[in-house]
């Protein structure tokens, strides 16, 4: 699949959402920062949706294209290197943070290591609705048992049944994820099936994509109707508690995720190409932003430990370290550093290996 520089400004805008959201900044109640951060940012939820919807969408895209072009039936010879190039991607340095806190005896990755070392980290959460060190690890563990599911889905169903099943993920997606918000009162929805409405919005995007007549209709509506669905979440953004508001709040965090990626591809104003879609600094964001997510949780730890050790060591230093912008700042350059060695000297290494499993 073509790359596009743009889908990387996507994953820079989603793990900075997650960023912002687990880090902070906080801001004074009441305040115009607050109610920004409050509605878009929240606790990092739009920016893992905003995730799910590009793997929904780049995923069913590839299997979808590899599906058609394949005339000889090898489907299974398909789905086996799909499999083995999302390994190489995100295997390596995800069962490196596992063996960290394995080595450092961590009780709670000690105690649950079968649920890590099988990507199912999702489920603790889920049972004891409580978080731990590697709580952000479950949707990637959603992530790895989505790409589990999907692609004998896509590669073995009949052609004509695609749009029904995509049309029943977004629904078991919503009804699955109604009944463990408000039915089991769980406050975790973080089972595969609670998030297969995100991967199936973008799904069905890709499916779309490819009649470009059908592409074109639903396009023409599907921005006539955006901001309609945009002003009655402004509308109901003060009701609180309601649960099939709510439900619509989160659904609506897809379908914007869905317009993100409809703006790069449809885009045509060199200025926004130029400036922001292909922005270098965006761009080599989205491209580490695997490790900034699967490492920042625990760095920020880490690195508050550190900085609480220094400032007795040095007093000197708390100019800095007790400053809350420069140490924001600091902690901020300090991951991305992390995240651009982890990249540079261990996952594009191993990603070259993907060449050994191409689809064609």
């Amino acid at each position: 699949m073509k790359y596009i520089k743009g889908f990387d400004t996507i994953r820079a805008i989603a793990v900075l959402t997650v960023i912002v959201g687990h880090w902070g900044p906080s801001f004074k109640t009441g305040s115009v920062g607050d109610a920004i951060s409050s509605s878009l940012i929240q606790d990092g939820r739009f920016g893992v949706i905003l995730f799910f919807v590009l793997s929904g969408y780049l995923i069913t895209s590839i299997l979808l294209n590899e599906k058609i072009k394949n005339t000889e039936g090898k489907h299974f010879t398909i789905i086996k290197n799909f499999f083995a190039r999302r390994a190489l991607r995100i295997f390596p340095i995800y069962y490196l943070v596992v063996l960290l806190f394995y080595i450092i005896n961590d009780p709670f990755v000690r105690s649950n290591i079968g649920y890590f070392l099988t990507y199912t980290s999702n489920l603790p959460p889920y049972w004891t609705d409580q978080p731990n060190i590697l709580s952000h690890t479950w949707s990637l563990s959603v992530e790895e048992q989505f790409y589990l599911i999907w692609p004998w889905l896509i590669i073995l169903m009949p052609k004509k049944y695609i749009k029904h099943v995509l049309f029943l993920a977004i629904i078991i997606g919503l009804a699955s994820k109604y009944y463990v918000l408000y039915v089991l009162h769980h406050h975790y929805p973080v089972l595969v099936f609670n998030c297969f409405d995100s991967f199936g919005v973008g799904g069905l995007y890709a499916w779309i994509r490819l009649d470009s007549e059908r592409c074109r209709k639903f396009e023409r509506g599907f921005v006539a109707v955006l901001p309609f669905l945009l002003f009655i979440s402004w509308k109901i953004s003060h009701v609180d508690g309601v649960k099939i508001f709510v439900m619509y709040d989160r659904f609506l965090d897809s379908i914007i995720g869905i317009a993100l990626i409809m703006f790069v591809l449809k885009n045509k104003n060199e200025w926004i190409r130029k400036y922001i879609l292909e922005n270098r600094a965006l761009n080599f964001i989205g491209k580490i932003s695997y490790g900034i997510y699967l490492y920042h949780f625990t760095f920020s730890a880490a690195y508050e430990n550190f900085s609480f050790y220094l400032t007795n060591k040095i007093p000197s230093l708390s100019i800095i370290l007790l400053n809350p912008v420069l140490s924001y700042c600091l902690k901020f350059s300090s991951l991305i550093l992390l995240c651009w060695l982890s990249f540079r000297f261990i996952e594009q290494p191993i990603m070259r290996l993907k060449k050994k499993f191409e689809y064609t």
